[in-house]
């Protein structure tokens, strides 16, 4: 097995956006997206002799810190083959990037596999230490194949009752166009984040995220709107099979009207009329407690997005690969006391 670089396009779209949950951090967009920010990019294909079909695709982005970098694949790498020996791949994997020489400082290696938490047993070497999450290890996904009414039925009660009660009330769903919806947005996601106490990504990244992916049709801004004013907005990125809902923000103003709930489903409405086949709601809480990547500050967003029915699904995580594992373990001492 050996690794082959790809440089068009086509041929790496060609496999990643038709895998059955497509990995927008793993797309050629998100990765010129990342070399407009200023980082370099590479993206491989692991293949045998024959360079017949790969057996795993991974987009690495390149992460400067002062004194050292790292090489990050966001979702990634992508198992290719469902049916595989996923060990042996990642295995071969590791061993082929080892060979292949990336560029720079490497201080470590950072992945976020593809892969559920079940497969995790025997998956990662020993020199391998969990991280905290870069993107989301857990998410909640709903099959776009069913019908609306069967949509419908799985979601909690009193999620439906929201919807309805929305409705009732007047709201209206659109999407965004133009500089004043997409500061519109910005604004409710600083108000959000103060609410809420989180911190938000700063609004030159989202709006420069929005503006590179809206030019190629792969983000858009969608609006709930009562009596005149916005109430809540979402930051939604399309890929291949699959739509998610990766940013929402709202109003502090006429929560009582419920605007988020229909919001949520005009664009789970919006993306299974598309033809797309998951809705993938991103960020959640694990099944567990007990886990890692539990967050109380999440529990509220996760009983919302719970709220819509769907399938919890874990991954396994963000791990590192240390290059130098003195140096690692200094610069990262917390990784090695558990």
């Amino acid at each position: 097995m050996k690794l082959i670089e790809i440089k068009d396009q086509a041929t790496w779209d060609g496999i990643i956006s038709v895998q059955p949950w497509a990995s927008f951090p793993q797309s050629w967009a998100w990765g010129e997206f990342q070399k407009s920010q200023g980082h370099d990019v590479k993206r491989f294909f692991l293949v045998d002799a024959t360079h017949a079909s790969p057996r795993l695709a991974c987009q690495l982005v390149w992460q400067q810190r002062k004194l050292f970098g790292y090489w990050f694949a966001p979702r990634g790498p992508i198992f290719l083959q469902t049916q595989a020996n996923h060990r042996g791949i990642w295995q071969l994997f590791l061993t082929a990037l080892a060979e292949q020489g990336l560029p720079g400082r490497i201080l470590f290696y950072r992945f976020e596999p593809m892969l559920a938490l079940e497969e995790k047993q025997g998956i990662m070497p020993i020199r391998m230490r969990r991280t905290h999450a870069m993107n989301p290890a857990s998410t909640i996904m709903l099959d776009l194949a069913k019908s609306e009414d069967d949509l419908l039925v799985a979601m909690h009660q009193k999620t439906r009752y929201n919807i309805k009660l929305a409705a009732k009330h007047g709201v209206t769903i659109r999407e965004g166009s133009g500089d004043r919806d997409l500061e519109t947005f910005l604004r409710l996601t600083e108000e959000t984040a103060a609410r809420d106490r989180f911190h938000a990504h700063p609004a030159a990244y989202l709006k420069a995220t929005y503006r590179f992916l809206a030019e190629r049709n792969m983000a858009r801004l969608r609006l709930a709107e009562y009596q005149g004013n916005v109430l809540a907005a979402n930051l939604e990125i399309v890929y291949g099979d699959t739509a998610t809902y990766l940013h929402g923000a709202s109003s502090s103003q006429d929560r009582q009207v419920m605007a988020p709930f229909l919001l949520q489903w005009e664009a789970m409405r919006a993306a299974k009329a598309e033809g797309k086949k998951s809705y993938d709601l991103w960020g959640a809480n694990p099944s567990s407690k007990s886990s890692f990547y539990y967050k109380s500050a999440w529990e509220g967003i996760t009983r919302f997005k719970e709220g819509f029915g769907g399938s919890r699904v874990d991954l396994i995580g963000t791990w590192d690969l240390p290059v130098n594992r003195f140096l690692y373990q200094l610069a990262f001492p917390e990784s090695f006391s558990r």
